[in-house]
């Protein structure tokens, strides 16, 4: 039975379901087993990391493959993560943001119809997950199994990842451990961006540079989320510092200098190409620094 508490949590990280629907190519099919997945996803799209008095939403990292890829974001398959060692990681800050990166590729790639990629970083996955003692939560309604039986059908797959991230977040929440939840979500943002802002340097769309200005708002959020948690793990401040360093050079762009005293608040954000490569490069840099377990 779950709690209040329990409740607002499964609330919190439901992944709305007409936002996978948008995205699919007019498959109306889902496979049957899914039926009791798609009678819960429809509440709301964020993650929302718990504090005393204090609570900072967060969009899942499936959400925001799906913000991209209505943005017109093109899968790029030298763009996602090396397929690691899981055992490579041995800190508990490395394992969490590489579980989040890797939840970034595998949203990305469901959400671009690349099924046996998606299958290779569900597994890796499930191996962070182990190593960080949560493995079981894969389990719960034989997510994995389900995940595999149903690759072919996109629609499916997202209600699972959706599914999987609700379980996650309560078994976190249950288990004191919700320093881990805003760790992950900070690596699945950092690979959702650094996969957005090299699809940009490739075509510059500019409905694309749009969607990685108004995704750069949500790191305020990140931060914020994480010094709420700060004190259960002593590295997540090292983590603060480098998001930290993203804010700054963002923050000082002359485009959003502007833009604070601009009268037109409904004027969508767009940065430069020059903007746009100095937040890449920084971007790249914590991207490669996390991937390589430091």
């Amino acid at each position: 039975m779950f709690t209040t508490k329990k409740l607002l949590v499964v609330k919190s990280v439901l992944f709305v379901a007409s936002a996978v629907f948008m995205v699919s190519c007019g498959n109306n099919e889902t496979a049957k087993d899914e039926a009791d997945s798609k009678s819960v996803v429809k509440e709301d799209t964020t993650a929302t990391a718990e504090v005393p008095e204090t609570s900072y939403s967060l969009p899942s990292p499936l959400q925001i493959a799906s913000i991209f890829k209505k943005s017109g974001l093109k899968y790029k398959s030298d763009l996602t993560s090396q397929m690691r060692d899981p055992s490579k990681y041995t800190s508990s800050l490395s394992k969490s943001l590489n579980l989040g990166v890797y939840s970034g590729d595998l949203s990305y790639c469901v959400m671009n119809k690349q099924s046996q990629e998606a299958m290779k970083y569900m597994k890796l996955c499930r191996s962070l997950a182990d190593n960080l003692g949560m493995g079981s939560v894969f389990e719960e309604a034989n997510l994995s199994k389900r995940f595999e039986k149903n690759l072919e059908n996109e629609d499916s797959l997202a209600y699972i990842i959706a599914e999987l991230q609700m379980v996650t977040d309560m078994y976190l929440d249950e288990n004191d451990q919700q320093q881990i939840t805003s760790i992950v979500f900070a690596g699945a943002w950092i690979e959702s961006m650094y996969i957005g802002s090299k699809v940009y340097e490739k075509g510059k769309d500019k409905s694309l540079n749009n969607k990685l200005a108004e995704q750069m708002n949500i790191l305020g959020s990140i931060i914020n989320a994480l010094k709420a948690v700060e004190k259960k793990e002593a590295t997540i401040a090292s983590l603060i510092t480098d998001l930290k360093s993203i804010k700054d050079i963002y923050d000082a762009l002359p485009s959003i200098k502007n833009a604070v005293d601009a009268t037109d608040s409904d004027k969508p954000m767009s940065l430069t190409d020059d903007e746009v490569a100095s937040l890449t490069k920084r971007i790249s840099e914590l991207r490669t620094k996390f991937v390589n377990g430091n």
